[in-house]
């Protein structure tokens, strides 16, 4: 009897933890770790305000495909057909129908650093124009991801730092984006 009862508080609290409401995970206080991250990472990069920073080293295994590093914007199945719209405008720079193209609003610093003694690349770019690479469902199809390309190339295999910094806030961007970074591995 004592059993059953620990098991429904302990039922009870763990739907309590759940339920209970998340702070959004802003980049800047994500710490800067040592961990060494491999293909298919992803992590919160919002832009609603400028100097948002993510400092994080990758691994760059030796392949024939090009690595990515990407900025995704998250689009709920769920909204509102004009919320769709309103982000695949941001993401293509336009839709049918549209009399001119829509500016792009974000603007970022990605600066990549080889850390092996081997490899001397130093890539110190402003990215300010968009690069549509390709859209997927996640989050068990509740959400497609739409990826801008940051920089996409082929990379000697090693160690990478990769810091991004966003340099221009953009408030009107009211859902998630994500750094990314992953082995393009499409079939083409």
């Amino acid at each position: 009897m004592k059993v059953k009862k620990k098991l429904r508080k302990l039922m009870a609290l763990i739907g309590m933890v759940s339920a209970a409401p998340m702070p959004p995970v802003l980049a800047a206080d994500a710490p800067v770790s040592e961990k060494i991250h491999e293909s298919r990472f992803h992590m919160p990069f919002p832009v609603q305000k400028a100097g948002e920073k993510i400092d994080v080293l990758v691994r760059v295994e030796k392949t024939d495909r090009a690595y990515g590093f990407y900025l995704i914007l998250v689009e709920e199945k769920s909204w509102p057909v004009e919320k769709k719209e309103d982000l695949q405008r941001l993401y293509y720079g336009w839709m049918v129908g549209d009399s001119g193209k829509t500016p792009y609003p974000i603007k970022v610093r990605l600066q990549i650093d080889s850390v092996d003694a081997e490899n001397e690349i130093h890539i110190d770019e402003i990215v300010a124009e968009r690069s549509p690479q390709y859209g997927r469902s996640a989050d068990e199809g509740r959400k497609t991801w739409r990826a801008e390309a940051l920089y996409l190339s082929r990379l000697p295999p090693g160690v990478y730092r990769v810091r991004l910094e966003n340099l221009f806030a953009v408030p009107q961007i009211d859902f998630s984006t994500l750094f990314a970074f992953e082995k393009d591995s499409r079939k083409y």
